[in-house]
């Protein structure tokens, strides 16, 4: 087992869900979300650290630059924003394949968590990555935010898997 200088492996809990609902209508909110063209890596790390900090977030800080240059310029990947009063509130980022869409991260910036948000973010997630009628999934851990879990179901998300697995933390 390898170790990452600043970084620990801890057993965590992950749930794997599927959507199984009806794709929200987000036309009253459509406005607020913009797809983010070939992202700045450096930007990128930027608005995931800012977002993911708190939930211990490494999966794209423990990637190489070239690593994480070639998932952002994928044709498969993409970053949306979600802007509040014309400020970036938080983001999404799904990954595309024939048959699913994975909603690989989703999450808002500390400020605008607790305001009312979270379930528009999830709703225009799942509009944007089921847009094609693949399946979509996600999942979610035990780090992350309290109600994360309660939140994806209650839009429409099923557990489909759970399995407790290592996964490298910050120190």
């Amino acid at each position: 087992m390898s170790t990452i200088p600043g970084y620990k492996q801890i057993p965590v809990k992950t749930w794997f869900l599927k959507f199984d609902g009806t794709i929200p209508d987000i036309s009253p909110f459509e406005k607020s979300i913009h797809i983010w063209e070939n992202p700045d890596a450096d930007a990128y790390l930027e608005l995931y650290k800012e977002v993911g900090s708190i939930w211990g977030w490494t999966g794209r800080l423990l990637k190489s630059r070239e690593e994480l240059i070639e998932i952002l310029t994928s044709e498969t990947n993409e970053v949306w924003l979600f802007k509040v009063e014309n400020k970036v509130a938080g983001f999404f980022e799904l990954e595309r394949s024939a048959q699913e869409t994975e909603m690989v991260y989703l999450g808002l910036k500390p400020n605008w968590i607790g305001k009312g948000l979270g379930q528009k973010l999830i709703q225009a997630a799942i509009a944007k990555a089921g847009q094609n009628g693949e399946k979509v999934w996600l999942h979610t851990c035990e780090r992350d935010h309290e109600a994360a879990l309660k939140a994806y179901q209650k839009a429409g998300f099923k557990i489909e898997k759970e399995l407790i697995s290592l996964e490298y933390y910050p120190d």
